[in-house]
């Protein structure tokens, strides 16, 4: 099962596990942190993104590195705008406009999440970096 984070896009968090999330797929179902009862079903279109994760706590003194000189150097770098102010840095194979939304990576190695899928539309504007 996948660690996940869940952001939704007025602004309340989940903490849980999946294991029937796909990109193709307007629904999943998360089994929430605090609760072992049935999972609940979850909306991608009531969403801002899922960040799936190393851990559930993180570490809140790790400063995000936003350096894309040290990325790598296949796939798209961009700066991902989300309609409520937040950014997220991070390196993309592929950016489907087309779609309900697309994964991306996070620049920093040591950032605790492993890689977000982004709901197309909760973003303002997607900046490609050379």
């Amino acid at each position: 099962m996948n660690k996940i984070v869940v952001h939704t896009k007025n602004g309340v968090i989940l903490k849980g596990r999946t294991s029937d999330f796909s990109q193709r797929k307007d629904i999943f179902h998360l089994t929430v942190l605090e609760s072992s009862e049935v999972a609940q079903e979850i909306s991608v279109n009531d969403l801002k993104a899922i960040f799936f994760v190393n851990d559930f706590r993180g570490n809140s003194l790790h400063v995000e590195s936003k350096d894309f000189t040290q990325a790598p150097l296949h796939g798209k770098h961009v700066i991902v705008s989300f309609s409520d102010g937040e950014l997220f840095y991070g390196v993309s194979e592929t950016i489907h406009k087309n779609r309900i939304g697309f994964f991306v990576s996070p620049l920093d190695p040591e950032a605790n999440t492993i890689r977000a899928f982004v709901i197309n539309s909760f973003i303002k504007n997607i900046e490609l970096v050379n």
